[in-house]
């Protein structure tokens, strides 16, 4: 007569995972039979559901046993946006600080990305808000309803909830140890379809209760400027594109400290380095000051130069260059005070992306300041 008795007639919910675990009937890997006195049974078939004596199969009944419908449906939102903006990680961290402030988190951040968790009552105003933050490339909304796989899950919850409480009844007055070993497998196969649930209804809250909104943000693309770059006295700022990498034998040697976590690498009559384990890589050399120009002249000369090519600014009276590219590349060009009349003191230094830059930067700058 074991199980004959047991409340609810049905019996679900074995997951492969959490997420399909409303696809799911409790299974069974044991092939066994049990019976009692009174001639009823129940036998407990591979992998099959729960069958009574009279071979009808149990099936969920969520009218019976689903409760009411909630009032209020339950949806979870994912926002995307592609934002263009000649500063994308600025916009990041602004976004990042709103979010906090509405009570949402980060979730991922990497290079040019975020995904962040919002309150879903503040979703619509918080995307619409992004937007505003640069030019839209793209955009795209998807809502799911997910009332209907909470209802399930709850259903199932409290079925495996009514038969893990009978298999522990009829464990208290099975007699044989054949009874109790197979009581015991279903009783901890049916606990632990009973944590699975709870972790679902825990994941279907937080979708219903947070939304995603994942955001790209990108370099605007460098609209060209009218300059005249067949001016012969800066033709050699071409060159400057070339480094580090080659065009050495153009200059001649400039010796400065090496930055901290970089080793020197070059060391010849041409053109000194160093590089760090990012590979970023700085070069420093000199040139004749013909025509003769002042260093302030010279790199505001190559401001408007290369910003026909590059997002260009200057900091801390150092030209920085950046690409437009998805993964950008930096470079830092500065024009050493100690130039004279004379000879320029050159340095240019190259960041193979924005990460490199912002852990290899604090170093380069505090060698060029000494030298400046």
């Amino acid at each position: 007569m074991l199980l004959a008795c047991a409340g609810p007639k049905y019996y679900h919910g074995n997951m492969s995972n959490a997420a399909e675990a409303a696809d799911y009937d409790v299974t069974y890997d044991e092939v066994m039979s049990l019976s009692g006195g009174s001639g009823s049974g129940v036998s407990l078939k591979a992998r099959g559901q729960l069958r009574i004596q009279d071979g009808s199969d149990a099936q969920v009944s969520q009218a019976e046993y689903g409760g009411e419908s909630p009032q209020e449906r339950m949806v979870n939102y994912t926002g995307s946006a592609h934002l263009e903006n000649s500063e994308p990680e600025a916009v990041i961290d602004t976004v990042i600080q709103k979010a906090i402030a509405k009570g949402g988190s980060v979730s991922n951040r990497r290079n040019g990305f975020v995904s962040l968790q919002i309150p879903v009552a503040e979703f619509k105003t918080f995307f619409n808000y992004i937007l505003t933050l640069g030019k839209v490339t793209d955009k795209n909304i998807f809502a799911q309803d997910i009332t209907d796989a909470y209802s399930d899950n709850a259903a199932r919850l409290r079925i495996a909830e009514s038969t893990l409480a009978r298999l522990q009844e009829l464990l208290a007055v099975a007699k044989t140890e054949e009874e109790k070993v197979a009581l015991l497998k279903e009783i901890q196969r049916v606990s632990e379809q009973i944590e699975q649930r709870k972790l679902l209804e825990k994941e279907l809250l937080r979708k219903a209760a947070f939304s995603t909104i994942n955001l790209w943000v990108r370099n605007a693309p460098v609209k060209p400027v009218p300059y005249r770059t067949n001016i012969k006295a800066f033709e050699w700022f071409e060159w400057l594109a070339d480094l580090p990498e080659t065009r050495y034998y153009r200059f001649k040697a400039l010796k400065l400290s090496v930055p901290q976590d970089f080793i020197e690498t070059i060391d010849h009559k041409y053109a000194w380095g160093a590089a760090s384990a990012l590979n970023t890589v700085i070069v420093a050399f000199e040139k004749e000051n013909e025509p003769q120009g002042t260093p302030e002249f010279w790199t505001n000369a190559m401001l408007e130069f290369f910003k026909s090519k590059y997002n260009a600014e200057l900091k801390n009276e150092i030209l920085r260059l950046q690409t437009s590219e998805p993964e950008p590349k930096v470079y830092y060009i500065a024009i050493l005070k100690k130039s004279d009349k004379k000879t320029l003191k050159i340095a240019v230094t190259s960041f193979p992306s924005i990460e490199a830059e912002q852990r290899n930067s604090e170093a380069v700058i505090k060698v060029l300041k000494e030298e400046k």
